[in-house]
């Protein structure tokens, strides 16, 4: 019998390629998981132990899985358009989902895999159940297209790359470009998802840095302006990209409160965790 909140490793075959994942605690038989996407240069070990901490706040176990091009998973061939959104937020979240027995989901996700958590909710209605994004890059400006040439800098030319390789190996340039490529183009500010917004429903909260290096007013203005779901978004001061880190009791306490708007009480999945 699997112990409460135990890590273990997986490989499994979604969207026509190998992708390495781990869960906590006893994921699937049709149990509500928490399903992490990470950010556009993360993985699960970036992650850290932060995977674990939602597990013990929420009696729910988790679920974090290395995209395609990240990680331990299948190196990427090719570039990417910014479409691969939709198609990692749609289809092959959907085949991640049906490989692991999840019929309800709360996605956390964070940057890029923050947008991704808001599309699948739009993409699998029946599935999700609400949604934690921190820093997600709903809506793209000039100043996000800006600040990619800086991080294109970091990765060249100030280290980013070595402390990349840490965590994504041999997969490190071409995952670092597969990000770039797309989002470092003034085709970029043409992303919109809009539409996705409009329909979500499930209760959705979003967290962000007030001193965010590629920005959240524009995602945020886009959350107001096209969404009807029952939203909480909080800005914090002093904090940058990854709120989700850096604001740990802001963190667990919002966490709390969404499983509350979804009609779940942490306290009372971690007692029944127990039993």
């Amino acid at each position: 019998m699997m112990k409460k909140n135990e890590m273990k490793e997986h490989e499994l075959f979604a969207g026509g390629h190998r992708l390495a994942a781990t869960t906590w605690g006893d994921v699937g038989n049709g149990q509500p998981t928490i399903v992490m996407m990470h950010g556009g240069l993360d993985c699960i070990t970036t992650w850290k132990d932060l995977p674990q901490v939602l597990a013990e706040a929420s009696g729910w176990p988790v679920l974090a899985y290395d995209r395609y091009g990240y990680g331990r998973s299948e190196s990427l061939v090719g570039g990417r358009e910014p479409s691969y959104r939709r198609e990692e937020a749609g289809p092959v979240l959907g085949e991640v989902l049906r490989h692991f027995g999840i019929h309800k989901a709360l996605m956390f996700g964070h940057s890029d895999g923050g947008a991704m958590s808001v599309l699948a909710a739009a993409a699998h209605p029946e599935l999700v159940c609400g949604v934690f994004a921190c820093s997600p890059t709903m809506a793209v400006d000039q100043f996000m297209v800006d600040a990619m040439a800086v991080a294109r800098r970091a990765f060249e030319q100030d280290g980013l790359r070595e402390k990349l390789r840490r965590h994504h190996g041999d997969n490190t340039d071409t995952m670092f470009w597969g990000w770039y490529e797309p989002w470092a183009s003034p085709q970029a500010l043409q992303w919109d998802m809009s539409v996705e917004l409009a329909a979500v429903r499930c209760p959705v909260s979003v967290l962000f840095g007030n001193d965010d290096e590629y920005g959240w007013r524009p995602s945020a203005i886009a959350l107001f302006r096209h969404g009807l779901m029952p939203l909480e978004v909080t800005a914090l001061p002093g904090v940058g990209h990854h709120p989700q880190q850096r604001a740990r009791g802001e963190t667990r306490s919002m966490l709390q409160r969404l499983f509350c708007r979804i009609g779940r009480s942490p306290s009372a999945e971690s007692k029944n965790a127990d039993q």
